[in-house]
């Protein structure tokens, strides 16, 4: 077996093991902080539809779990984050990435000028990495 596919096989074991806690985790802070969440798919694909004050945003599970799971979620190949071995570790680098992810993502959902808030997290939030679409002009994505 190759080292890649050890690799791999890693990543997706922990995928597995840590999935539920990690969308409970999100989707407690979610629902504490005033969205109503309903659960699209599962595993990888996994998508959370928030709705919030009014709007509407989704929220795709792959990067968040790559982004625990790997050293570099943009890596080619991915490798393991083997410190995760430590369970403080893994709880210390799982709030820190979900808090960063949440935290821009309620801060486009609370605004009234996305385009200033997009600019806002690029300018304030240079340690993380997000996908924003916006939606189109009519009101669909």
């Amino acid at each position: 077996m190759y080292a890649e596919e050890r690799e791999l096989i890693k990543i997706a074991q922990f995928c597995s093991a840590t999935s539920e806690f990690i969308k409970d985790v999100v989707k407690g802070i979610l629902e504490t902080a005033g969205g109503e969440v309903t659960e699209q798919s599962k595993g990888l694909n996994l998508c959370y539809d928030i709705q919030y004050e009014g709007k509407k945003a989704c929220l795709f599970f792959r990067n968040l779990y790559l982004e625990i799971a790997t050293k570099d979620r943009d890596a080619e190949p991915l490798e393991f984050d083997e410190r995760l071995s430590d369970f403080d570790y893994f709880l210390v680098k799982s709030k820190n990435v979900i808090y960063l992810k949440l935290k821009m993502l309620l801060e486009l959902l609370k605004s009234d000028d996305i385009d200033k808030t997009i600019g806002n997290i690029l300018r304030d939030f240079d340690s993380g990495r997000i996908f924003i679409r916006k939606p189109s002009k009519s009101g669909s994505s």
